[in-house]
Order: structure tokens, then C-alpha cells, then sequence
């Protein structure tokens, strides 16, 4: 499976982070960029003789530009992995200023609810998709 190695604001609308792990999170400082490092899953196949999936899993990490408001809800509890269930955008507007087009985000995961506005977010592909039989690649 070959993968572009850039993702856009124009592509949002086609991905899908369900699953994926979050190995670290950078806050937004002088550049207010917000990024995650996560395992992105690409695909999955069935595999009809086993019963059991296999995973196209690629590291990847999401920059969001622009970022304000940053807010975590987030319970750590049980448990200190952390899943994305699902990535929102909505409420597109321009900024007081009028030069900037932003978005209410909203980072579903399986411990609560990471919410910010950001003007657009990239998510850049660091290797090709491996085909294994996890959806996490294990990073350290």
C-alpha cells in the first residue's frame, strides 16, 4: 500500500482516526502549533481462512496551526494509553481579524474529549503503511 505523505484541510472529510493511538502530545507554544504523534490505520483486511485482521499502520503525526482555547477532559484512571474514537470539525468562521479562517475541533478519545479551535491541520505520513497483525506499531 503506498499513502501520500501529506494530509491537508482538503482532505479531512476523507480520513478516519478511529483506533488510532496517541504516543505523545506537543502543547502550543511560540508557533501555536498543536500536534499528536499517533498510529494512523490506513486499511484493513479480513483474513477469510483465520477469522483474524490485519492492519496497514503507519506513525504519523497531526499538526494543528493556529491553535486557541485548548481544553483536555481526560481521565487517566484505568488506563494510560490513549485512543482516538474520533476527530471533529465544525463551526467554520473567520477569525476577529478577518485573515483567518477557523474551526472548532473536537478530539474524541476513548478517556474523554480534547476540544480547541485551529485555523487548518496537516498530518504528515513519517513511513509507508506496514501490513501487521496490530493496530499499534509499539513505539516507545
Amino acid at each position: 500500500m503506498n499513502v501520500k505523505k501529506i494530509w491537508t484541510s482538503n482532505d479531512f472529510d476523507s480520513l478516519d482516526w478511529h483506533d488510532s493511538i496517541i504516543y505523545s502530545v506537543h502543547f502550543p507554544l511560540e508557533t501555536q502549533t498543536f500536534l499528536l504523534d499517533i498510529d494512523y490505520l490506513f486499511d484493513w483486511e479480513l483474513n477469510h481462512d483465520s477469522n483474524m485482521y490485519s492492519f496497514y499502520v503507519s506513525p504519523c503525526t497531526i499538526s494543528f496551526n493556529d491553535t486557541l482555547y485548548l481544553k483536555f477532559n481526560i481521565d487517566f484512571r484505568d488506563s494510560v494509553k490513549l485512543f482516538i474514537s474520533e476527530i471533529r470539525r465544525h463551526n467554520e468562521r473567520l477569525s476577529p481579524n478577518g485573515l483567518v479562517t477557523l474551526w472548532s475541533y473536537e478530539i474524541e478519545t476513548d478517556k474523554g474529549l480534547i476540544e480547541f479551535e485551529a485555523s487548518d491541520f496537516t498530518m504528515t505520513v513519517k513511513q509507508q503503511p506496514a501490513l501487521g497483525l496490530s493496530q499499534v506499531l509499539g513505539r516507545p
